[in-house]
């Protein structure tokens, strides 16, 4: 065999061997950033996890507080009512009420101001996170309503005055002990009362739909997840049977090219007897 000829085989041998390992080297690699880009992926996706759970926890919490809050207000609306026209006789359930406005409903309602400073925050993060997710294919989403929240907070704002002046009011009629309490006074502190449990059901309505938003969001959010994972993982098996394919084609050139090169085999003639 000429030596040009013999030594194209042997670069030709040479050249797919480097390419058999290049290709070895990809599907290592191939899988290894799948790896890496899931793990990314699923980090992301738990932080906004986290903050959805945030939310979902507050909002429950929240919403707990406002329905103990309107039972409560409709049962002194009822109790203003039937013992406002005998205020002096029945003083005493009164002042239990003045009471307990003072002890457990004011709180309460610094208590969910107090619980939805964290869901701000958290609905605000998470709206961030959806931000950047909508600059990927594929991962377009909505992100919760913070607007619902902050509406929410200036209720809860306008319900610290109004149980501020129910309050008064009625601590006033106790204080005076009068015989019965004017008609019209039993007509403003139901109206007030009327008040409060307006605003506490808008600010629960403003709360469902947060609530509602971040139910939809996670489970739109666990479809992209796996929709992308199965993405990943198609990527890395496609790369994969593809350098397979160039590695299997390589073996076949070197096979071809050695079979040219390798010196031939004496022919050997069969023993004779004699």
């Amino acid at each position: 065999m000429p030596i040009i000829e013999k030594t194209l085989r042997f670069g030709a041998i040479a050249l797919a061997m480097l390419f058999i390992g290049l290709s070895l080297f990809g599907i290592f690699g191939a899988w290894f950033v799948d790896r890496k880009a899931t793990d990314v992926a699923l980090k992301g996706f738990g932080l906004l996890e986290v903050g959805i759970g945030v939310v979902d926890a507050g909002v429950s919490r929240v919403d707990d507080l406002i329905a103990t809050s309107r039972t409560e207000v409709r049962q002194a609306s009822e109790t203003i009512t039937a013992a406002g026209a005998q205020a002096q006789a029945n003083s005493s359930v009164l002042n239990a009420l003045n009471e307990r406005l003072e002890t457990s409903l004011a709180p309460r309602i610094a208590q969910m101001q107090q619980v939805l400073a964290p869901v701000r925050d958290a609905v605000g993060t998470v709206g961030n996170a959806v931000s950047l997710l909508n600059s990927l294919p594929m991962m377009a989403d909505r992100a919760p309503r913070l607007a619902a929240l902050d509406d929410a907070f200036n209720r809860l704002e306008g319900l610290s005055a109004d149980t501020t002046q129910l309050r008064g009011t009625l601590r006033a009629l106790v204080v005076e002990k009068k015989s019965d309490i004017a008609p019209e006074t039993v007509a403003a502190l139901k109206g007030i009362a009327q008040r409060i449990d307006t605003r506490l059901g808008e600010v629960q309505a403003n709360i469902d739909g947060v609530q509602a938003d971040i139910t939809a969001l996670r489970v739109r959010l666990d479809t992209r997840k796996s929709r992308l994972l199965f993405v990943f993982n198609l990527v890395a098996l496609l790369s994969t049977l593809m350098l397979a394919w160039i590695i299997y084609t390589q073996v076949v050139v070197i096979q071809h090219h050695w079979a040219r090169v390798r010196p031939p085999r004496p022919n050997r003639r069969p023993a004779t007897t004699s």
